[in-house]
């Protein structure tokens, strides 16, 4: 796995069991399942770490707080 991969991988343990994931035209992702797809990097485990590296940019760059300044 790759570092990113790893962060991914690590948060999505951190989140509760239940927890379901809502993918557009691929369903419901339990937890379990995203687990999976982000360790076998497969198309759905891509799609999970484009988001994940989308929101940790926002994250960092300030963008995704920038509304609160105002």
């Amino acid at each position: 796995m790759t570092d990113f991969q790893q962060l991914v991988y690590t948060r999505l343990q951190s989140l509760p069991r239940d927890f379901v994931i809502s993918a557009g035209d691929f369903g419901d992702i339990t937890k379990d399942e995203a687990l999976s797809h982000v360790k076998a990097n497969d198309e759905i485990g891509q799609i999970i770490i484009a988001i994940d590296r989308e929101y940790f940019n926002a994250l960092k760059s300030g963008e995704l707080y920038a509304h609160l300044s105002h």
